[in-house]
């Protein structure tokens, strides 16, 4: 599933942040520890909130993009979320992957208390989890971050005396559907020291 069909309409085309970035916002909306209402991450697909012909059309869009992220929750569930056709990575054609990466570390950033809460219940619980888990998600946001913004992550890297990273990125490409797969995971360890969270992610993952 895709939110192709939202876009086909122009006046929805040009209310909404565009298509990859937002399916992106929403994948990251549901890999959330403390899955969010659509109150909350709704607006983040919405670019222009007072452009809105109708209360039909609001509902229609918010129909479709609901849609879409029990989609995603019921792919977790099957762990079976998969990146995208359009999120190859290809050097002709990178603007897919980062508008699709943006989103998702646009979601993370938003819900980052909410990661942090559940961050902060693991350790009290079990802390010895902490380092590995620590050192997982620091690599998934890391990996996302080059290729939502690939200029600025060979500049960087440059600064700190890597001048490799250029040629290197085709081969970490090939790990990002392991890397999702991770960041997923780790949002299902955290969501078990939440109050009804676990349940939650167990209904996903069942």
């Amino acid at each position: 599933m895709n939110l192709l069909s939202l876009y086909e309409n122009p006046d929805n085309a040009s209310i909404l942040y565009p298509r990859f970035y937002v399916e992106g916002a929403v994948l990251g909306a549901s890999a959330c520890p403390e899955i969010p209402m659509p109150d909350v991450w709704l607006p983040w697909a919405i670019e222009h909130h007072g452009q809105m012909k109708s209360n039909e059309q609001a509902d229609a869009m918010t129909e479709t993009l609901f849609s879409y992220f029990k989609w995603c929750l019921s792919q977790m569930r099957d762990e079976n979320t998969q990146l995208p056709p359009y999120a190859a990575y290809d050097e002709a054609n990178k603007d897919a992957l980062a508008w699709w990466l943006k989103g998702i570390l646009a979601a993370h950033t938003s819900m980052q208390e909410v990661w942090q809460n559940a961050w902060h219940k693991m350790q009290n619980q079990a802390p010895e989890k902490a380092p590995k888990l620590a050192k997982n998600l620091k690599h998934c946001l890391s990996v996302f971050s080059t290729f939502a913004d690939v200029p600025l992550a060979i500049e960087q890297a440059k600064q700190r005396g890597d001048n490799q990273l250029e040629e290197k990125l085709p081969v970490i490409a090939k790990s990002l559907p392991n890397t999702l797969q991770i960041y997923i995971d780790i949002s299902g360890e955290l969501a078990a020291y939440l109050p009804n969270q676990f349940e939650t992610f167990e209904q996903k993952k069942h």
